[in-house]
C-alpha cells in the first residue's frame, strides 16, 4: 500500500508538509463531542456520544476515505452495513429462509477500537509504519475511533477483518451465512447449530472484542434482524415501524412517502428467491 509519507501527502490527501504537520500537532482542536438521545420503543431513552470531525481535518477524513478505505474491497457478505449498496434489508434478506439463527452485537464497538489498534491494522495492510502512524493519528480522537464518522465503519471493519475470516472459516464448514451489519453479527442456517454458538462467541471474545450479551441469542424460526422481521419465505416491516405508517399524522408528504417506500421495499425483497 502507501509507502512514504511524501506519497500520502502528495497522491492521497492533496496536503502540504506544513500544513500536515500543524494538523497532527492540533489534531484535537478539529472535533467536537456531544451526546445525542434517542428514544427507544416503549419510551426508554438511550444516549449516545457523538464526535464531529470540522474544519480541514474533515476534508482531509473525506479524501482518506476516498482515496484510501473505499478503495480496499471489503468481501460481502459477510461486511453489510455502511457499504456502497448494502444496507440492513439486504442483511436481512440473505438470512431468509434460514430456520436455525444465531445473533450477536459487539459491544461500545467503535470506542473499544483504540489507536493500538488501528495503528496496527493499517501496518498489516501494508502501509510504512511512518504512514499508519499518520492515519491512526488523523482519524482516532482521545486515543479511539469516534462514533460517526466517515470512515470508522471502514477502519472497524479493518480490525475485525481477521475475527471475521476465522468466523468464515467455521460457518463454511457448517453451512452456516454468515454476516456483519456494522456491530450486529448474524448467523443462520437450515440445520441446527447451537452447538456451535458458543463457539462462535468464544472467537469473538478471544480476540478482544465485547459481547452485547442482552443481544445475544439462538433462535428456532422468525427473528428481527437488523430491524426487519425474517420469517422462512417473508421479511416484514417491525410493529413499531407499521404503527409509524400507520399513524402519521403530523409528517410531511416526503417523510410519508419515505416511510411507504421503505415498507415497501422490505415486503418485496422478500418476495425474492433465496
Amino acid at each position: 500500500m502507501i509507502k512514504s509519507v511524501k506519497d500520502l501527502r502528495f497522491n492521497y490527501l492533496n496536503i502540504s508538509e506544513q500544513e500536515l504537520d500543524d494538523l497532527l500537532l492540533n489534531v484535537e482542536n478539529y472535533y467536537n463531542s456531544f451526546q445525542k438521545k434517542q428514544v427507544k420503543p416503549g419510551g426508554r431513552v438511550k444516549t449516545r456520544d457523538i464526535t464531529e470531525v470540522k474544519g480541514r481535518l474533515k476534508i482531509i477524513h473525506k479524501a482518506i476515505f476516498k482515496n484510501i478505505l473505499s478503495k480496499i474491497e471489503y468481501p460481502s457478505p459477510p461486511f453489510i452495513g455502511g457499504l456502497k449498496g448494502k444496507d440492513n434489508i439486504l442483511n436481512a434478506y440473505l438470512h431468509q429462509g434460514k430456520p436455525y439463527i444465531f445473533c450477536t452485537d459487539l459491544k461500545n464497538f467503535y470506542p473499544h477500537i483504540n489507536n493500538r489498534m488501528v495503528y496496527k491494522t493499517f501496518l498489516n495492510r501494508g502501509f510504512s509504519h511512518d504512514v499508519s502512524s499518520i492515519l491512526t493519528k488523523l482519524t482516532t480522537f482521545n486515543g479511539r475511533l469516534i462514533q460517526g464518522g466517515t470512515n470508522s465503519t471502514h477502519i472497524a471493519y479493518l480490525t475485525l477483518w481477521d475475527t471475521a475470516h476465522k468466523l468464515i472459516q467455521l460457518c463454511s464448514e457448517n453451512e452456516i451465512v454468515f454476516t456483519i451489519y456494522v456491530d450486529d453479527l448474524t448467523f443462520s442456517s437450515e440445520k441446527d447449530f447451537k452447538n456451535l454458538s458458543i463457539q462462535l462467541r468464544d472467537i469473538i471474545i478471544e480476540d478482544g472484542f465485547f459481547v452485547n450479551h442482552s443481544k445475544t441469542f439462538f433462535t428456532k424460526g422468525k427473528a428481527d434482524i437488523t430491524g426487519v422481521k425474517v420469517g422462512q419465505n417473508t421479511l416484514n416491516v417491525k410493529e413499531e415501524f407499521r404503527s409509524k405508517l400507520e399513524n402519521s399524522e403530523g409528517l410531511t408528504v416526503n417523510q410519508k412517502k419515505g416511510l411507504f417506500l421503505y415498507y415497501e421495499r422490505v415486503v418485496s425483497f422478500g418476495k425474492h428467491k433465496v
